[in-house]
């Protein structure tokens, strides 16, 4: 088989159907999502919920038009009869508490990476969403891009041969400080939830997890994780060697490596700004740019995937599917149980 990197086969988000959006939770990740569904979709930021007024009426006009409504609750939004779907954008804590109250609502979800705290939280959502039969997925954003379908393609393809090793990691110095929502326990702070997220789903896209064979790390005197390595065994065959640190930057890269080639994702793992591919001898045969290196570039390729799903009468995401995200959250729960063994 031939070493050529594909074409991303995803139309541009302006091509899928517009939707009425609800978003809780008006923090920097909710305007990035509003920035990018505003330039790059035809659907509207309908609600903007928090529990001040003031903060959504000021997200409302900065990131809404005429028509966005703001309101002093969540629950006003979850009972806006124009509000399609919600994007929730609260801290990881609240992420249970309010994809259930908006799946009872009758609401279709998309639900701010980590789907929850644990994996006991995230199958209740699971287990509403189905009995509902609301759309309901995990905001994955990576696998929705471009280059996230282009890395899909080469999996699905073999074209890499027998698949031998995942390395991925993300580490980003944050500041020092204690109270932040990072560094605090009862927010899901940590490296984990936070960002070890994507290494571990960039892994689990490549072959799910079979066992962990290893965790270790450190922790802040708060009891979040500071940093942390695992190692995986995944169906495949393959290990996966995993970091996340919220006390260095890293690479933040990831890297494939089979019988017949290698895939390696350039920084930052999250919404990469490159492929390489190389033959099994280790030189360079194809590479590709690609330009969707912020959340306000590409979230709205994640916004278009759920209305087209939604479009097409699906309760689950194909490419992020809801067992996936359970998994993910298993393999989470059992590498912070030895972190803090």
């Amino acid at each position: 088989m031939s070493l050529a990197l594909p074409q991303s086969v995803l139309p541009h988000p302006s091509t899928a159907p517009a939707l009425n959006w609800g978003i809780l939770g008006p923090g920097w990740i909710a305007s990035q999502f509003a920035t990018s569904l505003k330039e790059l979709t035809k659907s509207k930021l309908a609600a903007i919920g928090s529990r001040t007024l003031a903060r959504s009426e000021d997200f409302a006009r900065t990131y809404g038009d005429d028509g966005t409504r703001a309101y002093g609750s969540y629950a006003q939004v979850l009972e806006d009869p124009a509000v399609d779907v919600l994007y929730i954008a609260v801290p990881h804590s609240g992420h249970a508490e309010l994809a259930l109250q908006a799946i009872a609502a009758g609401k279709h979800v998309l639900v701010e990476k980590p789907l929850s705290l644990n994996a006991q939280q995230s199958a209740q959502i699971v287990q509403a969403a189905k009995a509902a039969g609301v759309f309901a997925m995990e905001a994955m954003w990576s696998r929705l891009l471009p280059i996230g379908n282009v890395v899909s393609q080469v999996i699905a393809s073999g074209m890499l041969g027998q698949i031998i090793t995942v390395q991925a990691d993300f580490g980003a110095k944050f500041p020092v400080d204690y109270e932040s929502r990072i560094y605090d326990p009862a927010l899901g702070g940590g490296a984990l939830l936070d960002m070890g997220i994507y290494p571990i789903a960039f892994s689990a896209m490549v072959s799910p997890a079979k066992q962990l064979l290893h965790a270790s790390g450190r922790l802040a005197k708060t009891g979040v994780d500071a940093s942390f390595t695992a190692v995986l065994a995944n169906e495949d065959g393959s290990t996966a060697t995993v970091f996340s640190s919220i006390e260095t930057e890293s690479p933040q890269s990831a890297w494939i490596a089979g019988t017949e080639g290698t895939l390696e994702l350039q920084r930052p793992i999250c919404c990469g700004s490159g492929l390489v591919l190389r033959s099994a001898d280790g030189n360079i045969v194809d590479s590709r740019e690609f330009t969707e290196t912020s959340p306000a570039a590409g979230l709205g390729w994640e916004a278009a995937h759920v209305a087209q799903c939604i479009a097409d009468g699906l309760a689950e995401s194909p490419v992020m599917p809801l067992a996936q995200s359970l998994a993910i959250a298993q393999t989470m729960d059992e590498i912070a149980a030895r972190l803090r063994a």
